[in-house]
């Protein structure tokens, strides 16, 4: 039979320990604490898969590319590598596990291709015996030919996936549905829609509507395209939730700050304005100090000039009694001041008195400008000591800042994350509305998928329903013996009620039950199928409610499911099978099959997928 085996998933990048993982060809189980890279490990092989894209977790940091080894059904040993962002795959003969890497045997486009051989899909599909098959993609019998995306989500599945009300086959986006359940019947039926002849309208009006069908087909492939990565609608919700709860908080430590920092501004203002003003005084204090520094020099001149006047009346004569130096009159008809005793004149009397005029001037003067001094003293320490403050303040404001940046830059981020989870949103909004635009022309959007479902056999869904069965009751799940797959639904029926109307513990052990079953089912048939199963997972463990809280007997598992489960995929299941889950297997493993426990814990055993690079960061999702 042709099957496909994984060997290990490894990725390398320069100056960092490659990070790799082994994988048995029959079980392997990564066990481990939440936050160790069990979730990665399950993207990662989708990745490497063909999938759009890798997650991104702070410790993939540093490497650059992802190796995955395979076994072929022809026995070689290749090697697959891709770059951590995308893009095309390289393709290695041999087992490879370290760079740098030599130039790869043949490059394998990521997107498939009907009208060429050189991409990943085919590649695959070749080994599969499923190159060039079609399968239906709506009423009017139009086929598309089979990706290995198509069939890759049959065999791996995420735990989101695995605990979805979705059932098991379909991935959920509406514009898949018709192929998804073609892709199942391709499976169980060896059967595909090859064959099938594309129906023409006979009538002008089924003409018309073939018309706005195509166009509505046509929105909804852009649609598809954009919302093919996204993860689900339910996620996206989750998602969109989760971004507004985390922007508020951003938003209110933003505000806080910025209050903080409007409040420094106002006192950095109130600061300036202060020292502006006694800038301004101390401006007009020197300005007027100048001038007087001028008078007084003008004081000192007049009084040098009074002293000279005075030095020279006295060596002149001027002063003394006698004929009048000026009038020439004769001392007896000369006035003299009767009170004054010196024998003087009035003329040195007048220098006398303008000599003890400016002198009081000057001194006034002079302890108005020691005054004046003082002031422009006192203002120039207001002065500094206003310039110091501006400047503490403005250093909070540079924390204020600092502090505020990355706020900003982290709440731009989560804006634009919703922006995008918003667009996301409408499209699929979108979408709804133009699948029941298709429904209004008569019906198309039910008939179609309708059309796909009438063609699975319902001897092969009985059987199918049997190896369910089997699963369960070889695992101690409850009515296992009542568990059907239902045609119409395209989902599990378990105890008389759907999959999706369970609680998530069963949701997760009935789409286990459902991927791995329908693996035997084609293995015990020969039948094409890759070979391996993915499970992350599958086994959801119930946490007690809280005191008064009810319980959910959905999400209750009896505790020897999980010794029975890995039991049964260790000896019954004849394929490759990987188990994530955070419990450890009641029992052990068996020799033959892979135990790698993650610790959480650097100082021994294995940490997590990625090696511990110090210091340890927290991780607030499932990652290394």
């Amino acid at each position: 039979m042709n099957r496909l085996t994984l060997r290990h998933l490894t990725f390398i990048g320069a100056n960092v320990e490659a990070a790799s993982v082994d994988f048995a060809p029959g079980t392997t189980v990564i066990r481990g604490p939440s936050d160790t890279g069990k979730s990665f490990i399950v993207d990662a092989i989708d990745f490497m898969l063909g999938a759009a894209k890798l997650k991104e977790i702070p410790e993939r940091e540093g490497y650059s590319t992802a190796l995955l080894g395979l076994t072929l059904p022809s026995g070689e040993l290749v090697t697959l590598s891709r770059a951590v962002n995308g893009g095309n795959f390289g393709l290695y003969e041999g087992d490879v596990r370290s760079g740098p890497l030599d130039p790869q045997s043949q490059t394998l486009s990521a997107m498939h291709s009907a009208s060429s051989t050189g991409n990943l899909s085919r590649y695959f599909l070749t080994w599969l015996g499923l190159d060039e098959k079609r399968i239906r993609r709506n009423q009017r019998n139009q086929t598309d030919s089979l990706s290995f995306r198509n069939v890759a989500h049959l065999c791996v599945v995420d735990e989101t996936q695995m605990q979805a009300e979705t059932p098991p086959a379909l991935s959920g986006r509406p514009t898949d549905k018709t192929k998804e359940v073609s892709t199942l019947k391709l499976l169980l039926q060896n059967q595909d829609d090859s064959d099938l002849i594309e129906t023409q309208p006979k009538r002008e009006r089924d003409r018309l509507t073939d018309a706005k069908s195509e166009v509505v087909d046509r929105l909804l492939a852009g649609l598809e395209e954009q919302v093919r990565n996204s993860g689900g609608i339910t996620e996206l919700r989750a998602q969109a939730g989760r971004l507004n709860v985390s922007i508020a908080e951003q938003t209110s430590s933003i505000q806080e700050l910025t209050d903080t920092r409007s409040g420094v501004m106002q006192e950095l203002a109130r600061i300036d304005r202060l020292a502006m003003a006694i800038q301004r005084r101390s401006d007009d204090a020197t300005s007027l100090d100048s001038r007087f520094q001028l008078l007084r020099d003008q004081y000192t001149s007049d009084l040098g000039r009074l002293e000279m006047i005075a030095e020279a009346g006295t060596l002149l004569g001027y002063f003394s009694p006698g004929q009048c130096a000026f009038c020439g009159a004769d001392s007896e008809h000369q006035h003299f001041n009767e009170d004054n005793t010196e024998d003087t004149t009035y003329f040195r009397e007048s220098v006398l008195a303008e000599h003890r005029k400016t002198s009081a001037l000057r001194s006034d003067l002079l302890e108005t400008l020691v005054v004046l001094s003082g002031q422009r003293d006192e203002l120039s320490q207001r002065h500094s000591g206003l310039i110091e403050s501006a400047r503490d303040v403005r250093i909070r404001l540079a924390d204020l800042d600092n502090a505020l940046r990355p706020y900003r830059s982290s709440l731009n981020e989560l804006l634009e994350s919703r922006s995008a989870a918003d667009r996301q949103l409408a499209a699929y909004e979108q979408i709804e509305r133009l699948v029941a635009l298709q429904t209004e022309f008569a019906s198309q959007g039910q008939e179609e998928v309708v059309a796909a479902v009438t063609g699975m056999q319902l001897t092969t869904l009985d059987a199918l329903s049997e190896e369910i069965s089997i699963r369960l009751q070889a695992w101690g799940v409850p009515d296992a013996d009542r568990v059907r797959y239902d045609r119409d639904e395209q989902d599990i029926v378990g105890g008389a009620q759907l999959r999706s109307a369970h609680g998530k513990g069963i949701r997760a052990i009935l789409h286990a039950a459902f991927t791995i079953a329908l693996a035997q089912y084609c293995f015990n048939r020969e039948l094409p199928h890759p070979g391996f199963v993915v499970l992350d997972s599958p086994l959801v463990t119930y946490r007690p409610p809280e005191e008064g809280e009810p319980t959910d007997p959905d999400d209750v598992l009896d505790a020897s499911v999980a010794a029975r489960f890995y039991a049964d995929i260790q000896r019954n299941f004849d394929g490759q099978i990987l188990i994530m889950e955070n419990m450890d297997p009641p029992d052990g493993l068996d020799a033959e099959s892979v135990d790698v426990p993650f610790t959480k814990t650097a100082s021994y055993g294995r940490y997590g997928y990625f090696p511990v690079r110090e210091p340890v960061e927290s991780a607030t999702s499932d990652r290394p």
